[in-house]
Formats: structure tokens, C-alpha cells, sequence
């Protein structure tokens, strides 16, 4: 991979750049390269990454509103017996 230095970045874009990446929970570099992404395949924004309330939104609707189809303990599917021990 290829190694792009910035220089003479303005004060009030890096304070953006460093805040979205904080928002993203991404490295400075990381959201760089999302961002340039994004800007040059003509998107408004860059992608973010999902907070804790979008996945678990996300888990609410697409997996823990799965019906259930195996209808053993958790116990008898990881294999403990009635003492607790795996048999």
C-alpha cells in the first residue's frame, strides 16, 4: 500500500477530521482515507461506524426476532450435564 503525507493542513480540518474520527471510533488515518473515499466516489458523506444503540437496533430486528428453532437448554447445546460439567 502507498503512503500519502499531508502537510500544512489547516487548523479547522484537522480539528474536524480529529473529531470525526473520535465520533467513529476510527484513527486519524483511518477516517482520512474514508473521507478521501467518499469525496472522490462523489458521496455527501462518509460512512460511519455504528454506535451501540444502531447495533442493537440492528440486532433487535434482524437476529433476535429470528424464531427459535432448536428448542434444547443452552446447557444441552454446549454440552453440560445436570452438574454443570461438560459431558
Amino acid at each position: 500500500m502507498a503512503t500519502l503525507v499531508l502537510r500544512n493542513v489547516p487548523d479547522d480540518l484537522y480539528q474536524r477530521l480529529k473529531a470525526t474520527a473520535a465520533e467513529n471510533r476510527r484513527s486519524m488515518t483511518q477516517e482520512a482515507i474514508v473521507s478521501l473515499r467518499a469525496a472522490l466516489e462523489g458521496l455527501e458523506e462518509p460512512p460511519r461506524k455504528l454506535g451501540l444503540e444502531d447495533t442493537l437496533d440492528w440486532l433487535r430486528r434482524e437476529v433476535w426476532s429470528l424464531p427459535v428453532l432448536d428448542q434444547r437448554s443452552d446447557d444441552d447445546i454446549l454440552g453440560y450435564n445436570a452438574d454443570g460439567h461438560f459431558d
